[in-house]
């Protein structure tokens, strides 16, 4: 009887274990930054929404060569502080072998983003609302003072939707070849994530849910943009949700 009570007890550790374990291993990088760039900061509760991006380099490249490309980007007038996604995931094309897939962290969750617009501005729910009227958003640079920017809300009342967002980069390039787009596929070799891709999202996506239970969206660049980003995963928003579901989470 004894046995059995501490058998039930270890399959119930076991269980409550399995629960709270990652669903996937996520990566630190210690990425340079521009200390003379301004940038906001913000409660995590405040997020509500991943947004999927690619990032139309070669997929061979680095989390540090993304960051780097996001610092080269700027100008001395208007410099970027570091990279704009909070994730960056590395994953071959199908067929190939390179880069080994990984999930790797970006720009701090509590640190405004950059990457689904500077002019695209969502409404708010009354819980964002009111972290907005606490004054918990606050923008200044490293050293300097950090104050409320008025800048982040529109006539109408709402606010720039990289405030309540986090990005979520795909290292590769999934639209078709262009001028403006030289790394993207051609025609007869059309570029779709994989199916580890698509797992690799569910998991990265369900795992930021469970932490944090108000993230209830999954959305792409160019929901908010006009761009070609995030190419053809886009296409399998619906796939990742569902495979989301399979972790047990719900997104819309």
């Amino acid at each position: 009887m004894k046995s059995h009570k501490l058998w039930s007890l270890l399959f119930l550790s076991f269980s409550v274990w399995a629960q709270d374990a990652d669903l996937i291993k996520i990566q630190s990088v210690d990425y340079p930054r521009n200390h003379k760039a301004s940038f906001c900061k913000r409660p995590v509760e405040m997020l509500d929404t991943i947004v999927f991006h690619h990032s139309e380099t070669p997929p061979t490249q680095t989390p540090l060569q993304i960051n780097q490309l996001h610092l080269d980007r700027g100008t001395p007038s208007d410099p970027w502080y570091m990279v704009a996604y909070s994730f960056q995931v590395s994953a071959p094309y199908a067929g190939t072998s390179l880069p080994v897939p990984g999930v790797f962290e970006g720009r701090p969750l509590d640190l405004v983003g950059a990457h689904a617009g500077s002019d695209v501005f969502v409404p708010m729910d009354p819980e964002q609302k009111r972290m907005w009227d606490e004054g918990q958003i606050l923008c200044g640079k490293e050293g300097g003072e950090f104050k409320p920017d008025p800048y982040q809300l529109n006539s109408a009342g709402n606010i720039k939707a990289n405030v309540t967002t986090l990005g979520i980069v795909v290292i590769g390039n999934y639209a078709p070849f262009g001028r403006d787009n030289p790394n993207g596929y051609r025609p007869s070799k059309v570029r779709n994530p994989s199916a580890d891709l698509q797992d690799m999202l569910a998991r990265t996506s369900c795992q930021l849910q469970k932490k944090y239970p108000r993230m209830k969206y999954i959305r792409w660049h160019n929901f908010y943009h006009s761009t070609s980003c995030p190419g053809n995963i886009k296409n399998f928003v619906p796939q990742i949700r569902a495979l989301a579901k399979g972790y047990g989470c719900e997104f819309n």
